[in-house]
């Protein structure tokens, strides 16, 4: 019975300091909402850049970016993609956002290069 009691106060101890480290997204019940993937431009020519932003609520959230052709620069919420003299045509920008509960979403957008 000791046991279980020591092993109950340790839990209680654990998910109190997890849900007070006062962080933004710290709560461990808030889901993961991936509400929008928008690119500033729809259409660009190539060897330019546009910005993408994925905009996301939820715990402890992190993206993770491709393209279909052409490089994505930074990372975080919003990158920048850049078009290789190579990427002509319809590009794809997938984004996938999880989340600390080990949720994640998948959202797309399309660049046309030309």
């Amino acid at each position: 019975m000791n046991k279980l009691i020591i092993g109950f106060t340790f839990l209680l101890f654990f998910t109190c300091c997890q849900k007070g480290d006062g962080g933004e997204g710290s709560d461990t019940s808030q889901p993961l909402v991936f509400s929008t993937l928008k690119a500033e431009k729809e259409t660009i020519a190539s060897g330019e850049k546009t910005k993408v932003t994925a905009t996301a609520s939820g715990y402890k959230i992190s993206y993770t970016w491709a393209a279909s052709l052409g490089d994505i620069l930074g990372s975080g919420s919003s990158v920048e993609y850049a078009a290789s003299p190579c990427s002509i045509g319809k590009i794809t920008i997938s984004c996938t956002v999880k989340d600390g509960n080990n949720h994640s979403q998948l959202k797309e957008v399309y660049i046309v290069v030309n």
